[in-house]
């Protein structure tokens, strides 16, 4: 996800002419996993699974000041599943055992089925009941005692199969209370917004799809009073986010009730049906998803808004820090370790965002030099948005403008890769009750592409966006970036559903950061104002590192924050800053993981010289799915062993 929110945005990355190789020692010893956690909670060198020690686990636990040990977490985006795991049978095969696995978590986590392209569960929300939490808990540690205690294959691919589950289900477990009681509230991906993007990847393709549709519009309101259930608790409980957020979703709940049911995004699918659903079946389907629109959406959000406005509110943490809460600093660290998959502090991952925003824009004078401009790196920004070339009229022209620049890419992949996958995407723009919060994304085709990937597009304010970083937003987001990345591994038929779709910010951000570097060899940066704008984009990751840090771990309020930027990144919208306050940690993602796999490509060419090829790099970084980064850079290891034999 790129993350330019509303207003104006900067881009993503950069390592054209700043180098490829440019990684200190400082920086890669920063990245070691042999780095120790903040405080005591600290983990080993990876080995099968970033661990903690127990006692550690519990002392956070007991910190974050919640009733009981939780152990679990859910994906942000997609809720998880609730089923009991029954004791791997005798000489089951570990396809076998993988294949269980990822079908329980379907059959008991509908909006996750939905989200990798399984549509038989489309008719119902995942049971957020305390009973079924507890049921899904059960399932991951029943699931890690089992890999625990048996022998899951032999094979290479197996055994990497099987450490992959390892982590995600340890750091689940690791988390879980995060996810459940503080993260469920945000403006990028609440709970609120989860409704609209998983009846968006819905299909409506024949009446049995709009059934589903119109099922899930009645069952939303027991889904809003589990949901509430558990707010209650994290009022209980004290894990609560800032006012900010709050106000942010209030706003957001305000907007979807304004709509009625001829604007909703809910009730897109049912204003143009296929041809081959008679008329009559129409005219019903049309009828009852307007009752259900009506009778249960409308009611249940209104119910939602209140509750948020009177209750939610009314308790919100005292600072826009996570070390304001109870055990909040125990509480940065786990995301750190989820979401990074490293074991860096927070001090270390202060110190490299400095080392990165000094080195960075040191190379941005250099562009501006040899463009002949004088004067500071935002003299040059104010000169680039003075001139009205650099300036879009509509949100049309910037659709056009970045379906453009996929157009120029598509025929350079061979360029850089060997392997190219199978690519069905569009690009549109954020519905207008999400724009003025909501980042730039992207969104994957199914694997038998039944359905389209999708470049989502922020085209609020257009006239205050500028041209010169659109280049590496569409080399982030779609190809080569996170479509192009989503779209390899789910096409990875031979390797287990549990690989297909696993992820992990720190890998897909990081890779979406470095495939912003690949666009000189892609037929983009063709201007100083282009590549300058890469640069800028880089810069502004690097800047995240130390905002990002200095809100949760130092405590600097929302204003220092929006100083900083202001400072090195002038024209980030304040939407950047309120979203690292609603979601510590995931904003460190992109430049950790982008910084492994540099790290990892200038180790490949130191030692295979005239043997290194480009090709074969980047098809070895994307062709084992998006695995933590201890096993990414043991997988590259192997790659370069291989490679120089």
């Amino acid at each position: 996800m790129s993350s330019r929110a509303a207003g104006r945005y900067t881009g993503a990355s950069r390592g054209q002419e700043t180098g490829i190789c440019e990684v200190t020692d400082e920086i890669l010893d920063g990245l070691s996993p042999n780095r120790k956690l903040a405080n005591d909670f600290r983990a080993p060198r990876y080995s099968g699974t970033i661990a903690v020690r127990p006692t550690s686990q519990q002392r956070i636990w007991r910190d974050l000041g919640y009733y009981r040990p939780m152990r679990c977490i859910a994906s942000l985006c997609i809720s998880l599943c609730v089923c009991v795991v029954a004791p791997l049978a005798h000489g089951q095969s570990p396809a076998v055992f993988f294949k269980d696995t990822f079908d329980q978590m379907l059959r008991n986590d509908p909006e996750y089925a939905t989200g990798v392209g399984h549509h038989e569960y489309d008719d119902r929300w995942t049971d957020w009941s305390k009973g079924a939490r507890d049921e899904r808990r059960r399932f991951f540690e029943q699931s890690l005692a089992q890999l625990d205690s048996t022998q899951v294959g032999d094979s290479a691919q197996d055994l990497l199969t099987k450490r992959v589950v390892r982590f995600d289900f340890e750091s689940r477990l690791e988390a879980w209370e995060l996810d459940t009681h503080l993260l469920r509230v945000g403006q990028l991906f609440g709970f609120h917004n989860l409704v609209y993007l998983v009846i968006d990847l819905m299909p409506a393709r024949n009446v049995r799809d709009y059934e589903n549709i119109i099922a899930r519009l009645r069952a939303l309101p027991a889904y809003v009073d589990q949901n509430i259930n558990i707010l209650d608790e994290s009022i209980a409980s004290g894990m609560m986010q800032s006012r900010i957020v709050a106000e942010l979703v209030i706003q957001q709940i305000e907007a979807q009730l304004k709509q009625d049911a001829e604007h909703t995004e809910l009730l897109k699918s049912f204003r143009a049906f296929p041809a081959a659903i008679p008329k009559t079946e129409q005219e019903r389907l049309r009828r009852e998803a307007l009752e259900a629109y009506n009778q249960k959406f409308l009611p249940s959000w209104q119910k939602l808004h209140d509750y948020m406005a009177a209750s939610y509110l009314a308790h919100v943490r005292s600072s826009d820090s996570i070390s304001s809460m109870n055990g909040g600093r125990g509480a940065y660290t786990i995301l750190i370790h989820r979401l990074t998959t490293t074991t860096m502090t927070p001090a270390d991952i202060h110190k490299l965002g400095e080392h990165e925003v000094a080195r960075i824009e040191a190379a941005m004078m250099t562009i501006i030099k040899e463009s002949g401009s004088q004067g500071s790196i935002a003299d040059f920004q104010k000169k680039l948005d003075a001139d009205p070339a650099q300036h879009f009229h509509s949100k049309e022209e910037m659709l056009a403008n970045s379906r453009n620049i996929v157009k120029i890419i598509e025929p350079e992949l061979p360029n850089q890769f060997r392997h190219i996958p199978a690519l069905l995407f569009g690009v549109r723009a954020i519905p207008p009750d999400r724009e003025a919060a909501s980042a730039t994304n992207a969104q994957s085709s199914s694997p038998d592409l039944s359905t389209p990937g999708w470049f989502n597009l922020n085209t609020y304010e257009p006239k205050k966006q500028v041209r010169y970083d659109q280049e590496s937003l569409v080399l982030h987001e779609a190809i080569p970036g996170h479509i192009f990345q989503g779209a390899v591994a789910r096409q990875q038929s031979e390797l287990p559903d549990l690989r297909r779709f696993y992820s992990n910010s720190a890998f897909g951000e990081g890779w979406a950061l470095y495939a912003e570097s690949l666009g000189v060899d892609l037929g983009v940066y063709k201007d100083p104002a282009s590549r300058f704008g890469q640069l800028a984009s880089e810069n502004f990751r690097a800047v995240r590192l130390v905002v990002d840090t200095g809100i949760h771990d130092l405590g600097w309020t929302r204003q220092q924050a929006i100083d900083y930027f202001k400072l090195h990144s002038p024209q980030t919208s304040l939407a950047e800053v309120d979203r690292y306050i609603s979601w510590p940690a995931q904003a460190l993602s992109y430049k950790l993981g982008e910084l492994r796999i540099r790290s990892l490509r200038a180790k490949a060419e130191q030692k295979l010289g005239s043997k290194f090829g480009i090709r074969d790099f980047n098809d070895a970084v994307i062709r084992d799915g998006r695995l933590p980064l201890d096993l990414l850079t043991e997988q590259i290891d192997q790659f370069i062993s291989q490679a120089s034999r």
